[in-house]
């Protein structure tokens, strides 16, 4: 997950490949390239096994809390939840167990954070029937109104919708959950089912890459682990689930190029998306996609961009992350799987180039606030407003299993001045739910600044 700090939080196995989260993490700044002095592995000491848990950077803080993960038994994981909350403080860069501990055992479970700020917790083995609260004090509250023992519990796929309820989908199934209703132990409503013919399943991938409008891809086996399920070969389908009215709206898009299970979608500065990873049977090498797939959120045509390293495979367990300078982190797979990589690439896309192939010259954000209010606006110091033709938001990434619990996608409209911009921000914690936020600025070009992270709300 990407800091506060705009440092990088990242676990997993051990430091040979070995599934387990119980012995390290790491923290490094892309900034400080490759060096000691940016990179930073070290011993998790909280005698939890985090791997496989879910995380979060909480609004109030700027801590981490990371919910649940596996069981570690001195020689080997159990795959078995464990209901442990831990916190990475990122000022002396030290994770530790927290004194409150989650009402159900948690493993492959989701986080996302409320319009109040408060933390959602649902799904994971463990705690498929009920999801959970966290309230800022860090003390835990089951949602006893809100059974969700019918959907799957892997990394259930949810974001806040724009009528301030959780809004996800189960393989095929749309739900709303509210949080408040029932004296505040919640309640689930089903609304509604997707086409069997379009992305499904758990290998599914997806990211909010405009307000209330939810791209999903391939996919197609439901399974929840990294074994082949009862439909092995992967879906090209895409579609758009749109959350703005009443009810949603699901429109078919072109297909992807590839057919994928556990590809990963992020959205990139601009709003369009990229999709990387995957392949055509769950992990495994049968159709390995080493290529950046490129969605037009205008159009919702695809397009075939730049390739990895080759035969470097990115299947279950690995992950896309936007960074702050607009580039995509793409990382990890196996542990397990047909290959072990400890090892990360970074995508460049398009919109960091000049015609001719070189880096394209770029506009700079030279002040921005630290802290932006609902429905205000602030000033953000750039080096040429002339030049500046769009103001973008993108919260920051949280994710694992093709899953980014947060990403969400909007642009700001704003004023030029003498100096800089004047931006309006986010009219409310619906559209915006607090927390930290790319802001990027482009130029006429479409050419990205690096984004200065600010903290909405």
């Amino acid at each position: 997950m990407l800091l506060g700090d705009g440092r990088l939080l990242t676990y997993g196995t051990d430091g040979n490949g070995k599934q387990t989260g119980y012995f390290i993490y790491d923290v490094w700044d892309p900034r400080a390239g490759l060096g000691t002095n940016s990179h930073m592995t070290l011993p998790n000491n909280t005698y939890t096994d985090i791997f496989c848990s879910a995380q979060i950077v909480l609004p109030q803080n700027g801590n981490v809390l990371i919910a649940g993960g596996d069981n570690w038994t001195g020689s080997s994981t159990t795959n078995t939840g464990n209901n442990n909350s831990n916190i990475f403080y990122p000022g002396v860069n030290t994770l530790g167990r927290d004194s409150t501990t989650m009402n159900r055992p948690r493993w492959y479970a989701s986080t996302m954070t409320l319009p109040d700020g408060r933390i959602y917790i649902q799904g994971g083995t463990g705690g498929e029937d009920y999801p959970e609260i966290r309230d800022s004090s860090g003390a835990f509250h089951l949602l006893s109104g809100a059974n969700t023992s019918s959907l799957n519990f892997f990394y259930p796929r949810n974001q806040v919708a724009p009528n301030g309820l959780v809004f996800g989908y189960s393989d095929l199934s749309m739900y709303y959950v509210d949080p408040n209703a029932n004296g505040g132990n919640g309640s689930l409503t089903l609304i509604g089912t997707m086409p069997s013919d379009g992305p499904s399943g758990a290998t599914s991938c997806d990211v909010m890459y405009a307000p209330g409008k939810i791209l999903r891809c391939g996919g197609g086996s439901n399974t929840y682990g990294e074994k082949p399920g009862p439909l092995t070969q992967a879906k090209n389908a895409a579609a758009v689930i749109d959350i703005n009215g009443a009810t949603p709206a699901y429109k078919k898009m072109p297909s992807m190029p590839l057919s994928l299970h556990w590809a990963s979608a992020t959205v990139l500065a601009d709003g369009n998306v990229v999709v990387t990873g995957g392949s055509a049977v769950p992990n495994e090498l049968t159709g390995m996609n080493t290529t950046a797939l490129l969605w037009k959120a205008d159009t919702g045509s695809w397009t075939q961009g730049a390739q990895s390293t080759p035969n470097v495979a990115r299947l279950y367990h690995s992950i896309a992350l936007l960074l702050p300078d607009g580039s995509v982190l793409c990382g990890g797979g196996g542990a397990p799987g047909p290959q072990t990589n400890l090892n990360v690439e970074i995508y460049y896309p398009p919109y960091l180039f000049t015609s001719s192939g070189a880096f394209a010259a770029r506009p700079t954000i030279t002040a921005s606030p630290g802290l932006v209010p609902y429905g205000k606006s602030f000033a953000v110091g750039v080096d040429s407003p002339t030049t500046v033709q769009q103001v973008t938001l993108i919260k920051t990434g949280s994710v694992t299993h093709s899953c980014n619990f947060e990403q969400r996608f909007m642009e700001l409209s704003f004023t030029r001045t003498a100096y800089g911009l004047t931006v309006q921000a986010p009219s409310s914690a619906v559209l915006a739910p607090p927390g930290n936020y790319l802001l990027f600025v482009i130029d006429k070009q479409g050419v990205p600044s690096i984004a200065n992270i600010v903290q909405i709300g």
